[in-house]
């Protein structure tokens, strides 16, 4: 009896040694891989709200287009010039919108292609360190 605790502290010990280095290896390949690409996995913000802001910037300057035109133009009716400066306020509106899509879009390519780099410089890390990837 007194030599089996011993055996199972020398097997215990077998067993949490390489548990205890692969998780070593995770955390200096982890933070290798952020260091050397700038990206953090798991920091993503969420949605910017990119859209409303583009939508409400080009409402803003569709407004002020269509005030500046309805100035030139004193002969038209009030009820005309309001329905000229409301269509230009929707059309700037739409624009601005399109505008802050694309950027959103691009925005999520350069974010997809940093999280590609961390793998990549992670992946490259743990086979140097001769490491199965989590």
């Amino acid at each position: 009896m007194k030599y089996a605790f011993g055996g199972l502290a020398v097997i215990a010990g077998a067993i949490a040694l390489p548990v205890a280095a692969q998780q070593a290896t995770d955390t200096d390949c982890t933070a290798a891989a952020t260091q050397a690409t700038g990206y953090t996995p798991g920091a993503d913000s969420g949605p910017s709200g990119g859209r409303v802001r583009g939508a409400a910037r080009g409402a803003a300057a569709g407004a002020a287009v269509g005030a500046v035109q309805n100035n030139q133009y004193d002969t038209g009716s009030g009820a005309l010039k309001d329905a000229n400066q409301k269509n230009k306020a929707q059309n700037g509106a739409a624009v601005g919108m399109m505008a802050a899509g694309s950027q959103n879009r691009q925005e999520r390519r350069q974010d997809r292609a940093g999280a590609d780099a961390w793998q990549k410089s992670y992946d490259a890390c743990v086979a140097q360190k001769g490491s199965t990837p989590k």
